[in-house]
């Protein structure tokens, strides 16, 4: 059986070298995390890797789409069962809060390559060319859309969207992460509800 040209033994394949990828990069950071110390982690020889991905690029590549592939699984059931914009956005707090406790190991691998990470060209992590029907998926995590939706009906004050977002996110992603990484028993759920309290008090009216 084929899939986007690849037998169902290379597809296999390919995601144990990108769930080692993950591991290494997690432990060692990307910068160390050579091709060499990956296939070392699968148990296969260097040139196995490289029969699958032609670079270490290419390999990054993979990682950025299954991470997101694993996000949109766990985040949009969550959001697509609130209609209001408030619940949307408990919703986006909670349900990244807990993608980020089940996944600590594939978040921190993906914070340090968004971090480290440099093509050939200088470009960064957001630079990585994403099929398209994953960019048309992501846009269902957009948090800009739920805060301009809230505004819209009424249900959130006038803000800057953007400061917000920015705000949101740099709150429920980068805020716990060094927590995550240094204390395995961190109250997740805990922090998760403050951040809940804190932004529905920040973005209601009056």
């Amino acid at each position: 059986m084929r899939s986007n040209g690849r037998t169902f033994a290379d597809n296999a394949r390919r995601k144990q070298i990108t769930l080692a990828a993950i591991e290494v990069i997690a432990e060692i950071g990307y910068a160390q995390a050579s091709i060499r110390k990956i296939a070392e982690r699968v148990g296969v020889a260097m040139s196995v890797v490289l029969y699958h991905f032609a670079n270490k690029d290419d390999l990054v590549r993979e990682i950025v789409h299954h991470s997101f592939r694993e996000a949109l699984d766990a985040i949009v059931p969550a959001l697509e069962m609130e209609r209001t914009a408030g619940g949307k956005l408990r919703a986006y707090i909670v349900a990244n809060a807990d993608f980020m406790l089940s996944h600590r190991t594939q978040y921190s691998a993906v914070f340090d390559i968004g971090m480290s990470y440099r093509t050939a060209g200088g470009d960064r992590m957001n630079a990585i060319a994403l099929d398209p029907e994953l960019v048309a998926d992501i846009a269902k995590l957009d948090l800009a859309t739920i805060l301009r939706e809230g505004q819209e009906s009424g249900e959130f004050r006038d803000f800057d969207v953007a400061h917000m977002a920015s705000a949101i996110n740099g709150a429920v992603r980068n805020g716990p992460l060094l927590e995550l990484a240094l204390n395995p028993n961190y109250d997740m759920d805990g922090y998760a509800g403050e951040l809940v309290t804190t932004f529905d008090l920040a973005t209601r009216r009056g």
